[in-house]
């Protein structure tokens, strides 16, 4: 077969795996959203016969040849062939699963979020605990057929982050715990309490107008996005002009849907800024989550908590929330950056933030070397929160059920949200040195912001790893001082700390 008919075959292929990938993200995000629950069990059945068909085609002897011998192609152009290389890393990931197990994966992380949701919903870790069981077990089953000298855990980190291995976190969080525990410790002794405004009830369809007037300000619009409501708050991309988000409405957290929104934005706007011609491609999705939770944190922290993001939409919260009338915007940010020790991960301020993944990072590493099992997780979680944070859960929901990655078996994704925290840190050292970014959010310029990014990081889509962007942008690897210095710098002249 000569190279133009092998890439025939291919673009062929690639485009019918993407209707597959396509009508799958369809079908889960209709059950997060507006889907009846009632339908759910049927729904989960038929999308794992879907997710079957789809496997039976990445996994089929056809299609592992036809990528082995572009492979080895060297007629490729450099695009053709990096995302060739992906495709078959990825295939040696899947192809020794048999397609049963596959199917019953797939079914398990549906009827998971099922659960999960009920579990929640009744604050009862009991419901979930045996289902989490099974989501760990089967994970383990499933990446255990791989042909890899690694353990499970450490391959799964790898999944969500290529080229970050198991060593790199345990400094990471090693360097995190140490810089950063002893500020949270002196904060803390100041025991200032949170502002009441921040606990004010506020309409829901209140929070809708808002939400959408922040959708504006971030140029996020109805013409390729979509605000919908859900459990947990995600964001959803389907092509480079369809890129949805999720929040959740809380009467009494206000703020906690607007950083949802912002960060979600985060996501969709790096998915909607990928070039349109990588639409159905492989590389069009293949970044590392590290790096897209390095655009969601940017958006949310190093963007959405600063004074400048906020003052052409303030005036807009103050005649619509009562509550902020006369509270000025020194003070909306003081409110907005409080710290304080929280129990919600989502709704955390930005400093004990990567305590809350600390904990997670630790008892996903006990589930799967053996050190921790299902039973009495809740307890586990609770103890962990009272040590490194003070608090302690009242009941699961607010505590090991708060999250939904487990449910669908996204263990080894928690810690790429602390890891794109300090990839953030750099990415805005490098937009500081080409852009005024107090300038040109003061003045509602958003557009100039999702312009750099796009330039420098979002137009290539999963083409480049983590670390080769971060060289290529900030002309250096990976240093995660510059996240703990932006922390430090920030919260010690907040509290007029030595």
């Amino acid at each position: 077969m000569n190279t133009e008919t092998q890439l025939q075959t291919y673009h062929e292929t690639r485009k019918k795996i993407a209707a597959y990938q396509l009508a799958l993200n369809t079908l889960n995000w209709d059950a997060s959203t507006v889907a009846p629950k009632a339908g759910a069990d049927y729904r989960n059945q038929m999308g794992a016969i879907l997710a079957g068909e789809y496997f039976s085609i990445i996994t089929s002897e056809t299609y592992m040849n036809l990528i082995e011998a572009l492979s080895k192609n060297t007629e490729l152009d450099d695009v053709t062939a990096r995302e060739i290389h992906q495709i078959q890393e990825d295939i040696e990931k899947s192809r020794y699963i048999p397609k049963d197990l596959y199917i019953a994966f797939s079914q398990l992380t549906r009827d998971g979020e099922t659960l999960w949701e009920k579990a929640k919903d009744a604050k009862d870790y009991g419901v979930f605990k045996e289902m989490l069981g099974r989501l760990v077990q089967t994970t383990q089953a499933v990446i255990s057929t791989r042909h890899s000298t690694l353990s499970v855990y450490e391959q799964l980190l790898l999944d969500f982050e290529p080229g970050f291995p198991i060593q790199a976190y345990d400094e990471f969080f090693t360097l995190l715990r140490e810089k950063l525990v002893p500020l949270i410790h002196q904060i803390n002794a100041l025991k200032l309490e949170e502002p009441t405004w921040l606990s004010a009830e506020v309409p829901i369809q209140v929070q809708r107008e808002v939400v959408q007037r922040l959708a504006q300000l971030m140029d996020y619009n109805s013409q390729t996005g979509l605000i919908s409501e859900s459990a947990h708050p995600f964001s959803s991309g389907f092509s480079a002009l369809d890129n949805r988000v999720t929040v959740k409405y809380h009467a009494t957290a206000f703020t906690s849907s607007i950083f949802a929104l912002i960060h979600e934005i985060g996501h969709a706007t790096y998915n909607g800024q990928v070039d349109p011609k990588w639409d159905g491609h492989h590389v069009r999705n293949s970044m590392s989550y590290g790096m897209h939770e390095s655009q969601s944190r940017f958006f949310e922290n190093m963007l959405g908590r600063t004074a400048e993001f906020w003052m052409p939409l303030y005036p807009f919260m103050q005649a619509n929330i009562p509550a902020l009338k006369d509270v000025s915007l020194d003070a909306f940010m003081r409110g907005i950056n409080h710290v304080q020790r929280s129990l919600i991960r989502i709704e955390a301020d930005e400093l004990t933030y990567p305590l809350h993944i600390m904990i997670r990072y630790e008892i996903e590493k006990g589930l799967f070397d053996g050190s921790l099992t299902v039973e009495n997780l809740d307890e586990v979680w609770a103890d962990k929160y009272e040590a490194y944070l003070g608090v302690r859960p009242q009941h699961a929901s607010e505590g090991v059920l708060q999250d939904i990655h487990w449910s669908g078996a996204a263990f080894g994704y928690f810690p790429t949200y602390a890891l794109g925290s300090a990839y953030a840190a750099q990415w805005m050292k490098a937009m500081r040195q080409e852009m005024d970014v107090e300038l040109v959010l003061k003045e509602g310029r958003f557009k100039d912001v999702k312009a750099w990014l796009k330039e420098k990081i979002h137009q290539y889509g999963g083409l480049y790893s983590a670390q080769e962007l971060l060289l290529s942008v900030t002309h250096e690897k990976f240093n995660p001082q510059y996240y703990v210095d932006y922390l430090s710098t920030k919260f010690k002249k907040m509290y007029h700390l030595d």
